[in-house]
């Protein structure tokens, strides 16, 4: 029998599930994500999204071994500091969070799962305004919607997953999906694009504090040819070509970006760590040079 990639795994996929259309549910990028990892073994995918709505609707077309947990992303959280002494007997602090449904989640995830092998987040909200045309509560909003899940899910899964290198000797898998725009920048979305270059930034930050026992890389996508679903669409490559190349200029689509999610979600990546991989057909190539 063939092994598949995510044989008996955990996995917690989190953003950009899809949305309704017409009272009909149409997949996005997370739910084809999510639905690959089913077909390639996954013991259970556990779906979470900032709608609980999109989130069962996803699970739902997906059926088989996949869970629905609603998680609110934005309510406000209290902390205590704690101090504890590490590994190598030195006195540390950290934070410790309450009122925290993303850890919650995490939480009632490992009881009935046992573990938590994979998290992957693709949260994103677009508007395009230059930064003439963001008041505060534009800025607020793009903040909350592609930043603040993403950082929730992270400081939730965080002490789980170095306990299971602990007493597991696995290494978890973290995957964020960003924008090659986080590199390139866009005029027409500043503060958006600011936001994905911040994932970037996490994402090599994270591989140095997360080493120890799980693999964080990033995805950078190009503007995707799916018509409202997320980030800026297909018709800005333009600005973004020196010259123009037969794959850059074929539409980016969400089975194009999946299977390098895949890859760093999977064992196969365990010797990379801390990169964000742009795949947009080439447009970041132009970019480089």
């Amino acid at each position: 029998m063939k092994m598949g990639k995510f044989d008996g795994k955990i996995c917690l996929v989190g953003g950009n599930l899809g949305k309704m259309k017409k009272d009909a549910f149409k997949i996005g990028l997370g739910g084809i994500i999510a639905k690959q990892m089913i077909e390639q073994g996954a013991q259970e995918v556990c779906l979470v999204d900032t709608d609980f709505a999109i989130t069962k609707a996803c699970a739902e077309l997906i059926g088989g071994n996949v869970k629905a947990y609603e998680c609110d992303f934005f309510t406000e959280r209290t902390y205590e500091i704690e101090a504890y002494v590490d590994d190598r007997g030195k006195n540390k602090t950290k934070v410790v969070w309450k009122n925290f449904p993303a850890l919650k989640m995490v939480e009632d995830i490992v009881a009935e799962f046992g573990k938590l092998d994979v998290l992957i987040t693709n949260f994103d909200k677009f508007e395009r305004k230059r930064v003439d045309q963001t008041d505060m509560e534009l800025f607020d909003y793009l903040r909350d919607q592609n930043v603040w899940p993403t950082f929730h899910l992270l400081s939730a899964v965080r002490d789980q997953l170095s306990t299971q290198r602990k007493t597991q000797g696995t290494y978890a898998k973290v995957v964020i999906l960003t924008s090659m725009l986080g590199k390139a920048g866009m005029s027409a979305g500043a503060i958006w694009a600011a936001f994905k270059g911040a994932m970037i930034g996490l994402t090599k930050s994270l591989a140095r504090e997360f080493g120890r026992f799980a693999n964080v890389n990033a995805v950078a996508i190009g503007p995707l040819s799916e018509k409202k679903m997320q980030g800026p669409k297909d018709r800005v490559k333009g600005a973004y070509l020196v010259t123009s190349s037969d794959l850059s200029n074929q539409p980016m689509t969400f089975e194009k970006v999946s299977p390098m999610v895949l890859l760093l979600a999977s064992d196969d990546a365990i010797g990379i760590n801390g990169q964000s991989i742009s795949v947009d057909g080439g447009l970041w190539l132009k970019l480089e040079q």
